[in-house]
């Protein structure tokens, strides 16, 4: 019911929008609102499509392993400019024959992962305090939680400092392996639904074809088992 060059698409384009788009878009066009007519084919052989989705999935999995990598690098490489005349690397003597202080790179990326970790559960700690702190119920846990985080005594020694900062570096580093654990699986999981929804209507968009009407548009019809199919989609 467009008018004009509207009315004219590619069908790959207008495929793509009804996989990707809102899900009124799978149905009807996002600018008259008019309803397609479609055509219904059936489509026996799923399985490049499920290799396709395996592939996407595995893809966006490795690109955000690749950013978690390039920050674990950039931390490396911070940690690196700290110490420069590397007094701190070479302090790492005892144990394993000294092969951490020995080798630059896998010192200072070990370094990168730890401060990453730390960083993890320093940030989740916070934003964990920031949530109890929005229920007036955990109002009591939310002090003890800033007060265990900031600590109400600072010990007088060096050495005591020392030791207290190697105890924390050691417990935000725990709490950032865990809550790493958990945005890991939140984010694999939201990554495999994106591309299941997105997959399931591309499929569909082979199975219900558009009809080219040559700007003759008429009500459409769709046979009541598909319409309902459809409907029970959320897609008509």
């Amino acid at each position: 019911m467009c008018k004009g060059t509207q009315q004219f698409v590619h069908r790959s384009c207008l495929d793509h929008w009804r996989a990707v788009k809102a899900r009124f878009a799978f149905s009807h066009c996002t600018t008259c609102k008019a309803q397609y007519h479609l055509r219904v084919e059936l489509l026996d052989n799923h399985s490049w499509q499920k290799m396709k989705f395996r592939i996407f999935v595995a893809r966006d999995i490795f690109l955000v392993f690749l950013a978690v990598q390039a920050f674990i690098a950039l931390l490396g490489a911070f940690a690196y400019v700290l110490d420069r005349n590397g007094s701190f690397r070479n302090s790492f003597t005892d144990g394993w024959d000294g092969i951490l202080s020995k080798h630059p790179v896998p010192f200072y990326y070990c370094s990168g992962v730890v401060a990453f970790f730390v960083l993890l559960g320093f940030m989740g700690l916070i934003l964990h305090c920031s949530f109890f702190g929005n229920d007036p119920d955990m109002a009591g846990r939310r002090n003890c939680c800033y007060g265990w985080a900031i600590g109400e005594t600072f010990p007088a020694s060096i050495e005591a400092c020392f030791a207290l900062v190697i105890v924390f570096v050691i417990v935000f580093a725990i709490l950032g392996i865990a809550y790493g654990f958990l945005i890991a699986t939140m984010a694999i999981q939201r990554i495999w639904q994106r591309h299941y929804h997105i997959l399931t209507k591309r499929e569909l968009t082979k199975e219900y074809v558009v009809e080219d009407l040559c700007g003759s548009y008429t009500t459409p019809k769709l046979d009541s088992e598909n319409e309902k199919h459809l409907k029970l989609l959320n897609l008509l």
